[in-house]
């Protein structure tokens, strides 16, 4: 398998993306640097909102935080209608607001998609790939970064690729992962992933009780499948490959070597519990919950989330993790767990 080390430094010959506004984690090895530089050139910089405008104050210490992962299938998912069912948030700007007793939550999206007018037109030579062919459904269709603004949640968002080559509504349009959250998102970070078959990347961010105990969430999204010859080449360790390196790249960020508290949830696209990709991972978050019985992409378990423990007293809560049954007009379901902050 090639290598799946990373490194905060631009690889010669690259001029996307722009390491001097957000930090990054990119791979290191030299194999695949052309073809992502070139499906980076075609998406709309990062967006890091890191603090929220709703009146949702501190998470007391000792209380449970949230976390959602969801695959929304681009446009597909009612973020919306989600948020407002599921969380019990009330969207209205900076007077958006959590029901009495609703939890604290941040929410790590895949197929996030955004549209904008700083995402560039097509450049010569980069393959887009065709616009996510997502099925009707009523209420409106708001890209991430409108729906953050408009619940008055803190939002990171970046780009893997287009969503196709032609404008909608008058705007382009490119597709990534987010995190939405109640909560100010610090520490941000972005990693791009090792080349295979397409260009995928993940981000981290920190969350803070009131009496300042950390966790680091980070969502992904691995590569689906490789061609046939990209499989023999890897000894069909793409997603494997990719894995280990958003690991290595949270590795690496540990500041001084302390031992930070960390969840890794997203779309893991995998065929089976029973995975090597989950295998390893799991070796390397080892506090992480059982997997679960359910299926979450039709029949299959392509969804997780991981879990290490460390510093601070953070640890997922009992008997928390589960699927949410409805899902919202998506292909996948969402699932979610709860992690509790120490005193």
């Amino acid at each position: 398998m090639p290598s799946h080390q990373m490194t905060p430094d631009v690889a010669p010959g690259r001029s996307c993306p722009d390491v001097s506004e957000h930090a990054w984690y990119l791979p290191e090895a030299e194999g695949g640097q052309g073809r992502l530089n070139d499906w980076c050139r075609t998406v709309g910089p990062p967006v890091v909102s890191p603090g929220p405008t709703g009146n949702f104050g501190n998470l007391p210490s000792g209380d449970a935080l949230t976390i959602i992962s969801w695959n929304v299938d681009v446009g597909g998912g009612d973020l919306p209608a989600f948020l407002e069912t599921e969380l019990d948030l009330t969207c209205s700007g900076a007077s958006s607001r959590l029901a009495p007793g609703a939890a604290h939550f941040a929410l790590l999206v895949q197929e996030a998609f955004r549209r904008s007018n700083e995402i560039p037109e097509n450049p010569p030579g980069p393959t887009i790939p065709r616009a996510v062919a997502e099925d009707e459904r009523s209420g409106e269709r708001l890209d991430v970064v409108e729906v953050a603004a408009r619940c008055g949640l803190s939002v990171v968002y970046v780009a893997a690729a287009r969503n196709g080559s032609e404008p909608r509504d008058g705007k382009r349009e490119d597709k990534g992962v987010a995190i939405l959250s109640t909560l100010p998102l610090r520490d941000v970070f972005l990693i791009e992933l090792p080349y295979e078959a397409a260009r995928r990347v993940a981000v981290a961010a920190t969350v803070r009780d009131a009496s300042g105990g950390r966790l680091r969430i980070a969502n992904l999204h691995l590569i689906s499948t490789a061609g046939p010859a990209r499989a023999l080449s890897t000894g069909n360790g793409s997603r494997l490959r990719q894995g280990l390196a958003v690991s290595d790249a949270l590795d690496q960020a540990e500041p001084g070597g302390e031992s930070i508290s960390t969840l890794l949830a997203g779309d893991f696209n995998t065929w089976s519990d029973r995975e090597t990709t989950l295998r390893r991972l799991r070796e390397q978050f080892p506090d992480s919950p059982p997997p679960l019985e359910e299926g979450t992409h039709g029949a299959f378990p392509t969804d997780h989330i991981l879990f290490r423990a460390g510093s601070g007293g953070v640890a997922l809560r009992e008997n928390s993790y589960s699927r949410l049954e409805g899902s919202y007009y998506s292909d996948h379901h969402p699932i979610q767990v709860e992690v509790r902050f120490g005193d």
